[in-house]
């Protein structure tokens, strides 16, 4: 679990510095014009693509839920960023900020899930540190 966390947060991390600080390099890969265009474009991808680093988290959350029987929680994180977020934050967000609205949905679905799937983790966990804890303090029958 360690080791695919760590390369999803090296990817989700590489790819944010290239959006952040290169995003030309990929916008021309769909094709470049001159002016408004670029500068959408660039903007586009730093706001959008801001949070990007958080995703790996919440995709290894949802993993790690799935792996110890935990299948509704793997399932609303799974559900959390795409649907339960961006869905409403696309809808409401335009209509406060408007075409600034739009690529502001992924950061705030990103934040959002990541802070989802941070406080099912930490509940996780101390479930499994009370159920260790009573299991050390019942004597063994055996």
């Amino acid at each position: 679990m360690e080791i695919a966390l760590i390369a999803s947060e090296v990817v989700s991390i590489l790819a944010f510095l290239i959006f952040q600080f290169a995003p030309m390099s990929v916008v021309i890969l769909f094709g470049s014009e001159e002016g408004l265009y670029n500068e959408f474009a660039v903007k586009a991808f730093r706001i959008f693509l801001m949070l990007c680093p958080l995703t790996g988290f919440q995709t290894m959350a949802a993993v790690y839920l799935q792996a110890v029987g935990k299948p509704v929680k793997s399932a609303i994180l799974s559900l959390a960023r795409q649907i339960i977020f961006f869905i409403p934050a696309a809808l409401l967000l335009p209509l406060a900020l408007g075409v600034d609205g739009v690529l502001w949905t992924g950061p705030v679905a990103d934040g959002l899930a990541f802070l989802l799937s941070l406080a099912l983790l930490i509940c996780e966990r101390n479930h499994l540190k009370r159920e260790h804890r009573l299991q050390s303090e019942t004597p063994d029958m055996a």
